[in-house]
């Protein structure tokens, strides 16, 4: 990849640090800021407001700084609220293929910490602060405005509720549903997610009764 393909569409008042790669087919907007030694994948959006710190690398088809999906019923109808406020990803960030990663509501911010890393298929919605060091697998949804602490693993295809925080260090378990805040340090799983004995207890108690049942 070259940092200016002729397939490639790079507006002119968008900003490119040293050394950035742009793959073809790719798409990059006004309002957007690219630091140094960065990549950005074949075919990936990046819509401004955005600013993405050095050494990133956005995987191919990925879209950031996509409308995000914030709707108020007026007059029974729904309306979309502005989303103007910007994207932002801190610097060692790896974002995989086919990601979304929605801008914020205006006056609010998105935003991915320094060293997280991310999955392809993986969609964070507006309003979402991601912290540092975090491992997020394939098919993961966050849902707007919640809060995801520092060296936090959720696995594949957990989805997470709005508003909701998860403590620093905490762990997500594949499938899982997380409807309430999860304390720092905490293993959670299951739908809806909790701490993962209690869950197990659960799921003992419920296969008991279905053998007894049988």
């Amino acid at each position: 990849m070259s940092r200016n393909p002729s397939s490639a569409t790079i507006d002119d008042a968008a900003r490119l640090a040293d050394g950035v790669r742009v793959g073809p087919g790719a798409v990059i907007g006004p309002g957007v800021s690219v630091g140094a030694g960065s990549v950005v994948g074949p075919n990936a959006v990046i819509e401004g407001p955005a600013r993405l710190g050095e050494r990133v690398r956005i995987g191919a088809g990925t879209v950031i700084g996509c409308e995000g999906f914030g709707y108020e019923k007026v007059d029974g109808r729904w309306q979309l609220r502005e989303h103007a406020g910007p994207v932002v990803i801190e610097d060692d960030v790896d974002i995989g293929a086919n990601c979304t990663v929605a801008r914020a509501r205006t006056g609010r911010e998105t935003r991915i910490g320094t060293g997280t890393k991310i999955d392809c298929g993986v969609h964070i919605a507006h309003n979402v602060t991601i912290g540092r060091d975090c491992a997020i697998a394939g098919q993961v949804g966050i849902a707007g405005s919640a809060r995801i602490g520092d060296r936090v693993s959720i696995a594949g295809q957990a989805g997470v509720r709005d508003h909701v925080t998860i403590g620093d260090d905490a762990v997500i378990l594949a499938k899982s549903a997380v409807f309430r805040s999860v304390p720092t340090g905490a293993t959670y799983s299951g739908i809806p997610a909790r701490p993962h004995t209690e869950a197990q207890r659960v799921l003992a108690a419920v296969w008991r009764k279905f053998r007894a049942g049988a």
